[in-house]
């Protein structure tokens, strides 16, 4: 019997690595597109590739499209953001118009997003929770996840099923290690006034959530991945500081960030709470649904 086999672009990224090691442990065959090779152990199951043209078989059962640059690594210039949005769009449009051109169905195709979608709150109170439904905005990190949305959704031939990622918590790699640096080294922990969302999701419910889409009959087409659990800034700060057994001494100004960062720090200074109402209406159970769990989790051999 042939496994059922999975194509994932990005796959040498912070979360695809992780979600081939993650798909080979669950017996299905990986096919990894991406220009580096060498971050998944050699497994009989695992091919790699560096263009679709490449691919030796029409049997690709199931996509998960996760190219694109980081967001968060070099200031928003003008050059750069093109960079952002090229990067997302035109792989995207790419993997779609070569798998209509072999005429080529997956089961079920998962393309890549982030909760950058809902924008930030303007009025910086934060008392609402945005759900799949609610309206994306006009401010950059907003449309970006809405050009890249709307390349994979206008080939609706295909089974599509948009994933909008918050913050990926993992002991390796991802953004955790920059967030717990400056509080290891007692420096600084609260940033502004620390009322601002931190919206999360523990590594482990990202590949098994992205599963559990993956095979699911649910025709929902948009799918929030973050935790149930409503943390701030401040919140991550104390328990973290718990968890390390660390008193930062410093609070970094909002004015700082912005001087350093530019439009970029929104980022870190403002959001919106984001709730995973898909998830829990399809009976998804997380592993860990609060940031107590997953922060003792991620940090206990460390």
């Amino acid at each position: 019997m042939l496994k059922e086999r999975v194509l994932i672009t990005g796959a040498s990224g912070f979360i695809g690595t992780r979600l081939t090691e993650y798909l080979l442990a669950k017996d299905y065959a990986v096919i990894g597109l991406s220009r580096k090779k060498d971050l998944v152990s050699p497994h009989p199951d695992m091919q790699w590739i560096t263009a679709l043209s490449e691919l030796k078989t029409d049997q690709i059962d199931y996509v998960i499209n996760l190219a694109g640059e980081s967001i968060g690594q070099g200031r928003w210039t003008a050059a750069r953001k093109q960079k952002l949005i090229a990067s997302r769009v035109q792989t995207t449009e790419q993997l779609y118009r070569y798998l209509e051109q072999r005429r080529i169905v997956p089961k079920c195709i998962i393309s890549g997003s982030a909760i950058g979608y809902y924008g930030i709150d303007t009025t910086e109170q934060w008392q609402q929770a945005c759900t799949e439904q609610s309206p994306a905005q006009t401010i950059f990190q907003s449309e970006l996840c809405q050009q890249w949305e709307q390349t994979a959704l206008q080939f609706s031939n295909q089974n599509t099923k948009i994933i909008r990622l918050g913050i990926v918590l993992s002991a390796k790699g991802g953004i955790l290690p920059q967030m717990l640096l400056p509080i290891r080294l007692n420096v600084a922990g609260k940033i502004g006034h620390g009322r601002q969302p931190v919206v999360w999701i523990h590594i482990r419910d990202v590949l098994q959530s992205i599963e559990f889409i993956m095979t699911s009959n649910v025709p929902k087409q948009v799918w929030n991945l973050v935790a149930p659990e409503r943390v701030s800034q401040a919140d991550f700060v104390s328990l973290a500081s718990r968890q390390l057994n660390k008193r930062p001494l410093l609070n970094l100004p909002a004015g700082l960030m912005k001087l350093v960062l530019g439009e970029q720090s929104q980022l870190i200074l403002n959001g919106q709470y984001v709730k995973p109402q898909a998830l829990l209406d399809a009976g998804y159970t997380f592993q860990f649904s609060t940031l107590k769990e997953a922060l003792a989790n991620l940090l206990a051999s460390h």
